[in-house]
């Protein structure tokens, strides 16, 4: 199925693109935040070709889709209108604890995906100081040195402005008066009272100056509270004088608030995330074993970004990461181990096929068609994955695998993860094991394959009589020139679609419809022998070419007396144009939208 056909049943199953309120996409997933929850689809939405899985989490509804994610998101903003053709007022949802905890979460996450491709690149080039470093091709302590370190590390050491952008459009306020307040918190003036032998007042109150360098949830809650003080001071501001008024009134009231409230409470989160990384560190390889298991299970449900805030923080802070990503790697590479033993075991040729470009892609970081297309559905080698996950992630700890920028972990930067603490071999085994576990957990567990032939139902498209092709009084069909199927002497002049999938012909005379299923299996409907000589007199065509359709959709109606007293053969033909082969039951009565048949 083409990318515009699977944007279109993806919009059609969320309620339609007036219900749509935002739509983004990472690597391998499409999320859309609704207006109304109600409308969305599940069940049909989990039958979409081309959809690997549908997962709702932390306010999203997400659509699995692997490699293929952002063409199918660019059909989709092609059909969506522009944000000023918008004219439904927004929904609001009911307020409840699950509400606001996912609200609360996807505007902290949003707060910084936004930015990780320039944290990624910013922190790739920090390991590329070290390289350059260690192999003695710059001096530490040269010029050279400074300013490509200084390269890498801004953005971490300027995140709040960065957080601020990101959270002011997640927040849909001021934009550039959030950019004010990351400005003042950086204001060297301000910063300077730190270092008075007195403690600095403001107003008389004693109040504490705090240094905000690679610090982002102090932003966080500032936006929030400027997006409440920016309305305040837009309802009080006269017109005449609002375009400067506003903003005054707005950074008065938040930027104290900002730096003596906001910015000391945050030092107690602060405290509570080094303890979390202090606890991490103490477990060690258990951290990254329990970390690698958890990691397909957070993926499952969509959770794993949830992870983003705490990565970015640790990278500003302790400049590495020694648990999530390094765990993230023993899941990625476990997921192509197993995918990789079912490819190998597998006798169905299209399994095959499939577990081994899934096995493929895992070991470049997009596990999803490894997950849902191969382990998860097939369960044993899901279970064998989990194994191999918590085993080589515990010994990457042991080895002491750790990473000093946010990247996907693949193949392609598995060479990042050792650094100079790390135990070359045991990080290589280590990593081996990863693919070697779940390979051989999968061949020994085993699973349940799939059929040599996966025969598929055949559904009667019409009321009337099956008779073989052969006994057409076409050769076109009887000698099945154009592929295999059956025949129906209609007993009605009603005809119906037998699969879901796009209406990929139809003729300007309605006689002939070509149908491919949602599977991609093309299917043929000709009504009549010579009827095209009609033009079209006695056809009335219910849908239109692109349509898609689900089965049992009315299609075409013609009319059987007129037509046959014309002296037209109305016996209809279902082809099956791409190599099907049909097994069928032949001189019946079917019934339109029953099963006659089966075809592999």
């Amino acid at each position: 199925m083409n990318q515009n056909n699977i944007a279109k049943q993806i919009i059609e199953v969320i309620g339609g693109k007036d219900n749509i309120k935002s739509c983004t996409h990472c690597v391998t997933r499409l999320r859309f935040v609704l207006n109304d929850d109600g409308k969305f689809d599940l069940a049909k939405a989990e039958k979409i070709s081309g959809v690997l899985g549908v997962v709702q989490a932390s306010g999203q509804y997400q659509f699995v889709l692997g490699p293929k994610v952002e063409d199918v998101y660019k059909e989709v903003h092609k059909i969506l209108p522009k944000r000023d053709e918008a004219t439904e007022p927004e929904q609001k949802k009911p307020f409840s604890v699950k509400n606001l905890f996912s609200q609360a979460l996807d505007t902290l996450i949003a707060c910084f995906i936004p930015s990780i491709s320039v944290i990624a690149g910013s922190g790739m080039i920090k390991v590329l100081v070290v390289l350059l470093s260690t192999m003695g091709l710059i001096s530490a302590d040269s010029t050279t040195f400074v300013i490509l370190n200084g390269i890498g590390d801004a953005v971490f050491v300027f995140l709040p402005f960065f957080v601020a952008v990101n959270a002011a459009r997640k927040m849909e306020t001021d934009m550039y008066l959030a950019l004010v307040l990351a400005a003042i918190l950086f204001y060297p003036n301000i910063q300077a009272l730190a270092q008075l032998e007195t403690a600095p007042t403001f107003f008389g109150i004693g109040v504490q100056i705090l240094d905000y360098s690679s610090q982002a949830i102090p932003m966080i809650f500032g936006v929030w509270l400027l997006k409440y003080a920016d309305k305040f001071a837009d309802r009080l501001s006269p017109t005449i004088v609002k375009v400067f008024l506003r903003p005054m009134i707005a950074l008065l009231i938040t930027a104290p608030i900002l730096l003596f409230v906001i910015g000391p409470a945050s030092l107690v989160l602060g405290d509570l995330f080094a303890k979390f990384c202090a606890i991490m560190n103490d477990w060690g390889w258990l951290a990254v074993g329990l970390n690698a298991a958890l990691f397909p299970l957070m993926v499952l449900t969509g959770t794993h970004n949830a992870t983003i805030p705490l990565l970015v923080q640790m990278f500003a802070t302790q400049g590495f990461d020694a648990i999530f990503l390094v765990g993230g790697l023993a899941a990625n590479f476990s997921q192509a181990g197993a995918a990789a033993a079912v490819a190998i075991k597998s006798k169905n040729k299209e399994l095959k096929s499939n577990a081994g470009s899934a096995a493929l892609s895992a070991t470049l970081g997009i596990t999803e068609p490894a997950m849902y297309g191969v382990n998860l559905p097939l369960k044993k080698p899901f279970i064998s994955m989990l194994l191999g996950a918590f085993v080589s992630g515990c010994l990457m700890g042991c080895a002491k695998l750790s990473i000093p920028t946010f990247v996907t972990p693949s193949i392609l930067t598995a060479s990042i993860f050792f650094s100079t603490n790390t135990n070359i071999v045991l990080g290589v085994i280590a990593i081996l094991s990863s693919l070697v576990i779940p390979f051989v957990f999968t061949w020994i567990l085993g699973f349940k394959d799939w059929n040599q032939e996966i025969d598929k139902e055949v559904v009667a498209p019409i009321n009337g009589k099956i008779i073989p092709l052969e006994q057409m009084n076409d050769e076109t069909f009887s000698k099945k020139l154009i592929g295999d199927g059956y025949a129906i002497i209609p007993a009605n002049g009603k005809v119906v679609s037998p699969v879901n999938g796009v209406i990929t012909t139809l003729f300007p005379t309605k006689h002939a419809i070509g149908i491919t299923s949602d599977d991609g299996t093309e299917v043929l409907i000709h009504i009549g022998i010579d009827t095209v000589k009609t033009n079209g007199e006695g056809f009335h065509s219910q849908v239109q070419q692109g349509d898609h359709v689900n089965k049992n959709q009315e299609l075409v109606v013609f009319d059987k007396q007129k037509l046959e007293k014309e002296g037209y053969d109305l016996t209809t033909a279902v082809v099956y144009t791409n190599g099907k082969k049909t097994k069928i039951e032949y001189n019946v009565q079917a019934n339109a939208g029953k099963k006659v048949g089966v075809y592999a």
